[in-house]
């Protein structure tokens, strides 16, 4: 008879151990005869097991079966070990797992990193930067064994070469890439490959570098002598980017990407959709800063970007000569990330609701739970966009009893 254990028409043969008996196949053949399929039988907490080992050609034989019940029935006795063949064969292959998963290496671990998680393309290049720059030596290293001494002198070495700042950051990359292999790799016992991440003694030893956080802002007194530099601005794409990300706060990237079929000049809203908290957000858009987008948009023609680029191929470029001439003119220093502090820093001073500067700005809520019930929509959203638009522009000299001072045009 063929078939398999379990099946009526299995014809069973006994052998001269206890618990193991077999069936021979009609198909199967070894050495000129039917194969033989060995099944082990026991008892378990009264309940009678029965488990299939293996063929007589794959190697199995009776005395292989008997010591393999042997230990299975001494486990159950003691309540130690497999305590069944099942058990037995995730066991083997988890050991074999966990012996393939000790020789990952840092940089087969970053692959993994990159193939699994959802990463922006800014967050995969400042990866790669810091594998090259600061861990190029590592990259071949088990994960395993990176010791929390290791990268307490990495980290001071990184601090002393490239900065505190770039050691922390770098440091940080390594505590995220180090959490997923805990998360992602197993060991023998199916726990995580790394139980502490050695990153955790920078933390534990106050030994993260302090970096003042920048507070720069175009101060009160700056802000006319700044406008009227950028006013002046003969680059029209750049002098409107400018503009639109100081009266709206939004980081720069935000608005360099900024498509046409993102603003809304009906509604006069603007949508951001790939932010840095992946939640899109539409924001409305202020009188002085409409005008200025919609005139911007009766001039484009066919390009896809609000801030097209050279020649209208693709986005604008981070515009660093522009910036050094608006800088050169007005003598006041700024970065881009200036603008998005300035605004929040006018939107503070209002005495807005900070859920609503939260919201305008895309700032995460956090944990607090009476924001997870405040929806703002945009028309809620349209008077405190205002008021800090209005605050801006007299603090700029560019609104003067109640009449906003218009732009000059290069065609003028």
């Amino acid at each position: 008879m063929s078939g398999k254990p379990g099946d009526r028409r299995i014809k069973w043969s006994k052998t001269r151990y206890t618990g193991v008996r077999y069936w021979e196949s009609e198909t199967r053949k070894h050495n000129g005869r039917p194969d033989r399929c060995f099944v082990i039988r026991y008892k378990r907490h009264g309940r009678s097991i029965s488990e299939t080992v293996g063929w007589l050609s794959g190697g199995i034989h009776q005395e292989f079966c008997s010591h393999l019940r042997g230990q299975i029935t001494s486990n159950i006795k003691t309540g130690q070990g497999y305590q069944s063949l099942d058990e037995k064969r995730q066991l083997e292959s988890a050991r074999k797992k966990a012996s393939e998963t000790e020789s990952v290496t840092l940089d087969q671990a970053f692959q993994d990193f990159l193939k699994t998680r959802t990463l922006k393309d800014r967050t995969i290049r400042d990866y790669k930067r810091s594998m090259e720059v600061a861990f190029r030596g590592w990259k071949t290293r088990r994960v395993i064994d990176i010791s929390r001494d290791s990268v307490s002198k990495l980290h001071q070495k990184l601090g002393k070469d490239q900065g505190p700042a770039q050691g922390n950051q770098h440091m940080r990359f390594l505590r995220s890439l180090l959490n997923f292999c805990a998360g992602y790799y197993e060991d023998a016992q199916g726990g995580p490959l790394i139980k502490f991440n050695p990153v955790q003694r920078l933390s534990q030893t106050k030994q993260w570098f302090r970096v003042q956080r920048k507070q720069t802002i175009i101060k009160p007194h700056e802000l006319p002598s700044w406008f009227q530099a950028l006013s002046n601005l003969e680059n029209e794409t750049v002098r409107d980017y400018l503009i639109f990300v100081l009266l709206t706060g939004c980081r720069k990237v935000e608005g360099l990407t900024l498509e046409v079929s993102q603003l809304d000049l009906k509604a006069r809203a603007c949508t951001f959709l790939d932010t840095k908290n992946r939640e899109p957000l539409t924001i409305p858009l202020p009188k002085y800063l409409f005008k200025v987008l919609k005139t911007r948009i009766e001039k484009l023609g066919k390009s896809k970007y609000v801030f097209p680029g050279r020649g209208g191929q693709g986005h604008l470029v981070e515009p660093k000569r522009q910036v050094a001439k608006v800088i050169g003119e007005s003598k006041v220093k700024f970065t881009l990330h200036d603008l998005r502090r300035h605004f929040i820093t006018v939107a503070d001073g209002l005495d807005l609701s900070v859920f609503a500067i939260k919201r305008l700005v895309n700032h995460s809520m956090g944990s607090d739970v009476t924001s997870g019930y405040v929806v703002s929509d945009v028309e809620r959203l349209r008077d405190p966009m205002q008021k800090v638009e209005d605050k801006i522009l007299m603090m700029a000299g560019a609104l003067k009893k109640g009449k906003v001072v218009p732009l000059r045009s290069v065609n003028q």
